[in-house]
């Protein structure tokens, strides 16, 4: 069982590391910082800000085992949303999901990732967990598959938008990594370059970075259900921006 102090102690590391994530986004909007430093830092406080947040969540369960039930209960919905939302949404570097020797991304692998991806799409907005559960299925076979590593981030940051400060720099950082890994692997993927211009505006507040991408997306012939709301964003982007 662990110990007040020690909790105490993960409680303040938490803090440096969530403060850590602030100060390196508002570095990269400034300018203050090239990629390749933003992205190891990014990659190194999001792993570890992840990892201690489990371990206070294991913590306060134990030290909140003997607490009246209502209270408990609280407890244990509100770190179940932190571990859900540093977890489901994990690094795609630090992905698991591998092909086994010999396979390939066709045949029975290829069928399974289709069906995969239709469950998640039918999900997609009315059973949110369940589809981020799914694409990390389809990423597990298929790592490179750009659909699951767009829809899985777009979730995530959907799904932190209203939560605490400290849920929303760990997702925003997740859900960044992953609409960025999903450009590279297909940077002609409209709906990774619309959903990581939106996330850079609503999450990080950096217009000029959501501009970048969302005008790309908007020259890219996104789907009209997507178009449709990124109207309005690039719209409320282009009012943000210094004239």
């Amino acid at each position: 069982m662990m110990n007040p102090d020690e909790l105490a102690r993960l409680e303040e590391e938490r803090n440096f590391l969530l403060d850590s994530l602030r100060d390196v986004e508002r570095e990269r909007a400034a300018g203050d910082i090239d990629d390749e430093d933003y992205a190891t830092l990014k990659s190194g406080y999001t792993q570890r800000a992840a990892n201690v947040l489990k371990a206070i969540e294991a913590g306060q369960s134990s030290l909140n085992r003997r607490a009246p039930k209502s209270r408990a209960k609280a407890i244990v919905v509100s770190f179940s949303i932190v571990a859900f939302a540093c977890l489901a949404g994990w690094l795609v570097a630090d992905q698991s999901g591998q092909r086994l020797p010999g396979q390939t991304s066709s045949g029975g692998i290829e069928d399974s990732t289709a069906s995969l991806l239709s469950q998640a799409r039918a999900i997609n907005f009315s059973e949110p967990q369940k589809a981020i559960e799914l694409y990390s299925e389809v990423l597990k076979l298929d790592p490179d598959n750009s659909e699951a590593l767009t829809y899985r981030s777009w979730l995530i940051a959907l799904i932190a938008r209203d939560a605490a400060d400290d849920i929303k720099i760990v997702a925003l950082a997740a859900a960044t990594q992953g609409l960025e890994r999903a450009i590279e692997v297909d940077p002609n993927y409209p709906d990774a370059h619309c959903f990581l211009g939106i996330v850079r505006f609503r999450l990080a507040g950096d217009a000029l970075g959501a501009k970048e991408q969302l005008d790309i997306c908007a020259a890219s012939n996104p789907p009209a259900e997507v178009m449709g709301f990124v109207s309005s964003i690039i719209e409320e982007v282009n009012a943000a921006l210094p004239g």
